[in-house]
């Protein structure tokens, strides 16, 4: 089977690379779509390669959020996160999305446990919409 997914490090570096660009919109659409192809990896046998430890996304909240992200996906599909995932929580609280009061608080009560552990706040659906 030939590989149609992106590795985790491929994932890092389109986001650094959107962010780069000021394209926030784009930096979570490519870290969601890469997070939500990694079960075809599991599928090829070849999860293991995906998930390489990546360089910095040039932002520590986006660093925690892929890794966070990662935990996250790796735990629906019954898999063990590579321990490079585990981070520290961020020094202040962080919403990606949140564009009102309303829109934090439904982040902050729809947030998978391993995000919220690390301060960001991101409503789980944002794993199926990206």
């Amino acid at each position: 089977m030939k590989r149609w997914w992106a590795t985790v490090p491929e994932i890092a570096e389109d986001v650094r690379d959107a962010l780069a660009a000021g394209d926030d919109i784009h930096a979570i659409r490519m870290l969601m779509d890469g997070i939500n192809a990694l079960p075809a990896a599991q599928k090829a046998g070849t999860l293991d390669d995906a998930l390489n430890a990546p360089d910095t996304t040039g932002d520590p909240r986006w660093d925690a959020l892929l890794a966070g992200a990662l935990r996250y996906r790796l735990h629906q599909i019954g898999e063990h996160a590579p321990s490079w995932t585990f981070k520290e929580p961020l020094e202040k609280g962080w919403w990606p999305f949140a564009y009102s009061p309303s829109d934090a608080y439904n982040d902050m009560a729809h947030t998978p446990a391993e995000l919220m552990r690390l301060g960001i706040f991101l409503d789980e659906r944002e794993f199926t919409q990206a």
